[in-house]
Order: C-alpha cells, then structure tokens, then sequence
C-alpha cells in the first residue's frame, strides 16, 4: 500500500515504540494524526514530537460484534479521546466489558492511556482505561 511519507514515519515510530505526532511552529498546536498542514493556522512548518499517550475518553461506542479483525481484543469500545496535548484522536478502547458500559458512560470523561499494538503485519495505537 503506498502511503505519503509523514503517514510511513508515523507507523514506523509505531515500530520504535513511540506516540509520535507533529507540533506546529507557528501556533504550537498539535496535529495527531499527523497530517502536513497545521488545522489551527495552515502552517505547513511542523515538527515531530513523542506525544505522552495521555488522554480523557469523552464518548465510546460498544463493539458488540467486533471485526474479525481485532476478535482477540475484544471486548472493547471505540471512542474519542483528547489527547494530553489538545487533539481528539478517535480509537479502540480496550478492557471494557459489556457489563461495564453503563457505569463508564456515567463517569465520562474518564482517564485512558495509550499504548502501540501489534498486529503482526502492522502496529496501531489503542488505549486502555487506567484504573
């Protein structure tokens, strides 16, 4: 699969075991995913940083049948996370059993921290809820 290249350093830090993403000169804001253009004032002058991986889960969605795809993760949710540093990052939510989804919804926003997952032919970002 051909990828731009900010997309291919992004999974290969995935590869070297860190959350990177990449901060605007200009405006200091943060663009996670990364993506070329800075979303707060088009600046196209951006830099990579190690993001900490800390964030607030506001909203999530059950995966009452999850894709076969992550079957040996679930159960899980997918939800939107702010980031420490200011970005919403929307994503697999690990650990959430079926029978905990009404209280978590109760207690929204509540703390999540990131970790890299492998899936053998890829690694992706996924959080867990900390406890």
């Amino acid at each position: 699969m051909k990828m731009q290249p900010y997309v291919q350093m992004w999974y290969q830090f995935f590869d070297e075991g860190k959350i990177m993403g990449l901060r605007c000169n200009r405006c200091a804001g943060y663009e996670f995913p990364p993506v070329p253009v800075c979303n707060e004032c088009f600046a196209t002058d951006l830099s990579w940083v190690e993001m900490s991986g800390e964030g607030e889960l506001t909203e999530f969605k059950v995966a009452l049948h999850p894709d076969e795809r992550f079957a040996s993760s679930w159960p899980y949710a997918n939800g939107n996370v702010i980031l420490e540093e200011g970005p919403v990052y929307g994503g697999m939510i690990l650990d959430v059993a079926p029978e905990d989804f009404e209280e978590l919804y109760h207690r929204l926003p509540v703390p999540v921290r990131g970790e890299i997952q492998d899936r053998g032919d890829y690694k992706f970002l996924v959080f867990r809820l900390k406890r």
